[in-house]
Formats: C-alpha cells, structure tokens, sequence
C-alpha cells in the first residue's frame, strides 16, 4: 500500500495537505477514529509483556549452562530488561501493520493491473519495505513470508471471483472542509450498480469501529488526487471490508455508516482539535483575579460590559 503523497505523520498523528508542499491541513481519517477510547488494549499490553517475560523465562531453563551468565546482565540491565519486556506489545504491532502493508501493496497492484502479482513480485514488495522503513528486520525465512502473503492474496482471489467488483478508484484519498479531515481508501468499486469504499483488513477479527473509517469515507466531499487536482466526490451507498484471515479465505463484512456513526466520527473530530494543555491558565494571586480569569473563560467580561 503506497503512502499518500499529500499525507505526513506527526506528534498528533497522521495529517494531510491539500496540496504538494502545502500545509499540513487536516487529520486523516485513521487518526480521528483512533481518538476512541481502547481500554482494552491495556491487559492485552500486560499479557503480552507477561508472555515475553515467561519467554525469557522459558529460555533460561532450556540453557541452564548460560543461566548464571544472563541473570547476572539482566541485573546490571534492569532498565534494559524492562523496556524489552514492555516492547512486546508495539513491536507485534508493527510487525503486523507491516505484513498488512505488504498485502495492501499486493492487492493495490492486483487492483491497477487486473494481474495477480506474482510471488516474486511479493518478495520485491517485501524488500523495498525492509529497505526503505526496515520493515520485516526479524523475519528470519522470507520465503515464509511470502507464503504467508500468498495465503491472503487466495483468499482476494475468491473475493474478486465471487463478488466481480469493478474499481472505479485504487488507493484514492478523500477530503471533508465541512468537517475537517482526510483520509485513503483502499478502493471505491462497483458491485452490480452500486458503488462503495472497499478496505483490505489482515486483523485477526473485523471490529465495530471500522465503521467510523467507512462512514467518513462515504460522507467525503470531494475526492483529492496527488497533485492536488480536486474531483466530485461519487455517491457511495456504504462501505465494506474485505477481510483476509490468516487461516485462508475471505469475508465481505458491510459497515454501518449512518447518521449515528457519523455523529461520532464528528465527536472525535472535536476531541481530536480539542489542547488540553491551553485549559490550565495561569494561578491566581487573590479571589478577585480567579473570577476574573474564569469569567474570561466563559466570555462574562464581554457580558459584563
């Protein structure tokens, strides 16, 4: 999956221009929706840095020559230890997100080109990554990898079969002035008469709150190529993701994108622009000036007179 040209990460997470060399305008789509509270993910960090632990653990007991050797780092190195264990969770994340590119590229070239990419084609995808952003670094079996890509793109190959979609745009990023964001959806195809934004997803289960990218991909204003060209925005009757399991297979998992969805999408939009550090004022000196200060918060100066 190529990385849209007017988009740039940054400390508030993935933004667009609405021109090349222009100014960082709006927060794409998958920051808005990331906005969503996820508590879940802090057992899932437990777990994750408990399994490495017990890992580690594990290795010990299968080397115990080496055991005296390795306790006696770990405890010089505690603060090291510490960050290896608590890496667990991220780098099986990125290590994730970077097969879910690679498929994405897969798919995007199968998409532009009507050919199914071949598996040398698949490893050239995979190196270019590892050379550019160091993905795949701890793949030790490239061949796996590719197999393991290969698995998926069947699974597309089935989805193509069966649903015969055609693809009206590939990889084509959207913009809402109204509301303020931008984002790229994987395709925008016609199914029968019907069009829709189409996403790949390599995730272990389709959540819920993919619906917010799909409701803010259908409610997009204007369509917006690379070189800053602005299209109409076609009327999309929904959205969907094509779900590529690591088991084999496919499913075709409609979103729903209505008027609830959107309402949220908007919501972390808000909270999104929203600078918690600009609430704190500066301290009081007296009661006086601390109703002073918190009129001028709420406008009650201007009230006043």
């Amino acid at each position: 999956m190529t990385t849209p040209s007017l988009s740039a990460d940054t400390p508030r997470g993935r933004m667009y221009r609405l021109e090349p060399e222009g100014p960082l305008m709006y927060p794409s789509i998958t920051t808005v929706a990331g906005m969503r509270a996820k508590d879940f993910l802090q057992g899932w960090y437990a777990t994750m840095a408990s399994k490495r632990a017990l890992e580690m653990y594990s290795w010990l007991d299968r080397n115990p020559q080496r055991a005296a050797a390795e306790i006696s780092r770990v405890t010089r190195d505690k603060w090291g230890t510490q960050k290896r264990i608590a890496a667990a969770a991220p780098e099986y994340t990125a290590a994730a997100a970077d097969f879910g590119t690679l498929v994405h590229a897969a798919c995007e070239d199968w998409g532009r080109t009507g050919i199914r990419p071949a598996p040398a084609q698949v490893g050239e995808i995979a190196e270019r990554m590892r050379a550019e952003h160091g993905a795949f670094a701890a793949e030790k079996d490239p061949r796996a990898l590719i197999q393991r890509a290969e698995v998926r793109l069947d699974g597309y190959a089935r989805f193509l079969d069966d649903f015969q979609p055609e693809f009206v745009e590939v990889e084509q990023t959207v913009v809402n002035h109204t509301v303020g964001y931008a984002g790229t959806t994987d395709a925008i195809v016609k199914i029968g008469n019907t069009l829709l934004s189409a996403d790949i997803k390599t995730s272990k289960t389709v959540r819920g709150d993919y619906a917010l990218q799909g409701v803010a991909v259908c409610r997009a204003e204007q369509l917006l190529d690379d070189d800053g060209t602005v299209r109409e925005m076609p009327e999309l009757t929904g959205a969907f993701i094509i779900h590529l399991p690591e088991a084999g297979g496919y499913q075709a998992v409609p979103l729903k994108t209505g008027e609830e969805e959107f309402e949220v999408f908007r919501s972390l939009r808000a909270a999104w622009a929203f600078q918690p550090d600009e609430c704190a004022l500066a301290p009081a000196t007296d009661p006086k000036g601390l109703v002073l200060s918190l009129l001028r918060t709420k406008g009650g100066l201007d009230a006043l007179g």
